[in-house]
C-alpha cells in the first residue's frame, strides 16, 4: 500500500512538474512584438480620387491592417506592421442577394476598380513601413498596368 501512495505520490508530482514546464513556455517573456506604425495617403484611379472602400495592407510576416477611403480620397491606417507590406484596394459596388430569394445570403458587388488591384499578390502595390508615420499616395489606372506603367497583366 504504501509503494502505491508513492508511485502515485510521484506520477503526480511528475504531472505537476510537466504542467509548470508548458506553462512557463506561454508566459510570453520573449515573445515576438511586431512594431505597428500609422500609414496615410490619397487613393487615386485614372487621376481622380476614390471616394469609397479600403486600403488593405498586408505583412510579410502575416499581421494586417485597414482603412477607409474618405469621399475624399484620403486615409489613414494605424496598427500596420513595420517592414515589407503588399498592399490592396477593395472598392464594390453594394452587395446584391442570391438569387432564389435567399435575403441572408449576399453575393458581392462589383469592383469599382480593377480586379487587378483587388489582391496584394497582383496589384503591385508594396511599401517598406518605417516606425512612425508614413506617407504613401496610391495611384492606379483603369487600364489594368502595374503602378509605375508596367505591362498589361492577362485578365483571369
Amino acid at each position: 500500500m504504501l509503494r502505491q501512495l508513492v508511485r502515485s505520490a510521484c506520477g503526480w508530482w511528475i504531472v505537476l512538474c510537466g504542467c509548470v514546464l508548458l506553462l512557463s513556455g506561454c508566459a510570453g517573456g520573449d515573445a515576438y512584438e511586431q512594431e505597428m506604425a500609422t500609414v496615410s495617403g490619397k487613393v487615386a484611379l485614372d487621376g481622380q480620387p476614390v471616394t469609397g472602400g479600403r486600403v488593405i495592407f498586408l505583412h510579410v510576416e502575416g499581421p494586417s491592417a485597414t482603412a477607409d477611403i474618405q469621399p475624399d480620397g484620403t486615409y489613414q491606417a494605424t496598427g500596420v506592421a513595420v517592414g515589407k507590406n503588399s498592399i490592396s484596394i477593395d472598392h464594390r459596388d453594394k452587395p446584391e442577394a442570391a438569387a432564389g430569394g435567399r435575403e441572408s445570403l449576399l453575393i458581392p458587388g462589383k469592383s469599382l476598380v480593377p480586379e487587378l488591384y483587388a489582391s496584394g499578390s497582383t496589384s503591385g502595390l508594396t511599401l517598406d513601413v518605417k516606425s512612425g508615420a508614413n506617407d504613401y499616395n496610391i495611384e492606379m489606372t483603369s487600364q489594368g498596368r502595374a503602378p509605375g506603367g508596367g505591362p498589361e497583366r492577362a485578365p483571369r
